[in-house]
């Protein structure tokens, strides 16, 4: 990426990302993936017969199968919600995907060789196509998007950004536009500046 050319990161909230992922799905991409099916089958058992109940006010509800959703608390959970998405780079060729467990940056950029003003336009309406494919992956994942809380930053080093930004919109809800983000303890920014503020978590 040439250090002049704009960028556009897209932050994507998945809604309870680990209580939607579906079982059947997870198990098929694995198989499809070359996994041995002795991991399958062992991952299978592992998710299967699996219920909850639901506790309000010291009563209980009748037992409810779980047909969907990683076990809340297993550090394997991340892991096959990672593995799960490992596709989604098929329905999103033009940009770069960044997923930490349930975390997911997308990232565009301007096409080089061209004038900025230019690559501000392009990049706008790969933009949009961008959340049009993300929108589709999300529907075949049957991982819906929660659209209040994903939000694109535009970034780039020249002295002028579009204004007004362009509206954004996915599955038919706005898109947030921001200036910074917090992305892993580290604040990111329209200039393409990191704030070492790493969070430290006891």
């Amino acid at each position: 990426m040439s250090n002049s050319s704009p960028v556009t990161t897209v932050f994507v909230d998945f809604k309870s990302a680990f209580d939607q992922l579906w079982f059947e799905g997870w198990l098929g991409k694995l198989a499809r993936m070359g996994i041995p099916h002795a991991y399958v089958n062992w991952i299978r058992a592992w998710l299967s017969d699996r219920r909850a109940v639901i506790e309000v006010q010291g009563k209980r509800s009748k037992w409810i199968s779980m047909e969907r959703g990683g076990p809340q608390g297993s550090s394997f959970t991340p892991t096959l919600f990672v593995t799960y998405h490992s596709d989604m780079a098929d329905f999103i060729p033009k940009a770069m995907s960044f997923f930490f467990a349930d975390d997911l940056a997308v990232v565009l950029a301007g096409r080089i060789g061209i004038k900025y003003t230019d690559q501000c336009i392009d990049l706008e309406r790969r933009l949009q196509m961008l959340l049009e494919q993300l929108e589709f992956y999300s529907i075949l994942a049957v991982q819906p998007i929660n659209y209040s809380k994903t939000q694109a930053m535009f970034s780039a080093r020249a002295v002028w950004y579009p204004n007004p930004m362009s509206q954004l919109r996915c599955g038919g809800h706005s898109i947030e536009w921001i200036s910074s983000f917090k992305y892993l303890g580290y604040s990111l920014t329209t200039k393409m500046g990191w704030e070492t503020s790493l969070e430290l978590r006891g």
